[in-house]
């Protein structure tokens, strides 16, 4: 029976061992490497940094978001002034203000002479008042 000598089994364990340790090391190392990369990040350096840096651009955003609100509310109310602007211009009384009158026959507008007829009794508006007339 062949059994092996004590002295290479010594080594043999001697060898595993300070490759087991040799091992041991550089895994330490490593994880030694890794942590200092993790400590030295900005977030465990200055861990307000990042929540001052959104705020800010939360604070530019609402901001920004004013700003159109702003251009949008004052875009509308000119374009609200001169759609009263045009109302006003179109309406009867300005009409009738610059001297034109609104003549009715039986309640009805009067659009034309042919509507009319001699003796046709009509109502005549002018801006500070109504008169009546009779068609000769």
């Amino acid at each position: 029976m062949a059994v092996p000598d004590i002295y290479e089994v010594k080594q043999k364990i001697i060898t595993y061992q300070n490759r087991l340790r040799m091992s041991l090391l550089k895994k330490l190392e490593i994880m030694k490497l890794r942590y200092e990369k993790s400590m030295s990040s900005f977030v465990f350096k200055e861990p307000t940094r990042r929540i001052q840096e959104n705020y800010l651009r939360i604070e530019n955003q609402i901001k920004q978001l004013e700003n159109l609100i702003t251009a949008k509310y004052e875009k509308q109310k000119n374009k609200y002034s001169e759609l009263i602007a045009k109302l006003d211009a179109y309406s009867p009384l300005k009409t009738i203000a610059r001297g034109y009158t609104i003549t009715q026959k039986n309640g009805k507008i009067v659009k034309s002479k042919k509507e009319l007829n001699a003796g046709d009794k009509i109502e005549i508006r002018f801006s500070d008042g109504e008169k009546s007339a009779i068609i000769e």
